[in-house]
């Protein structure tokens, strides 16, 4: 799993198989994220 920061807001995302497919796993604000 990747973490990136996009102005006050986390995305977590994994890529599948090598590909450049990414799925988002988790998008929110976050204080609200990581409970």
């Amino acid at each position: 799993m990747y973490r990136i920061r996009e102005g006050d807001y986390r995305i977590i995302y994994t890529i599948r198989d090598k590909e450049l497919i990414v799925l988002v796993v988790k998008i929110g604000d976050r204080k609200e994220i990581y409970r």
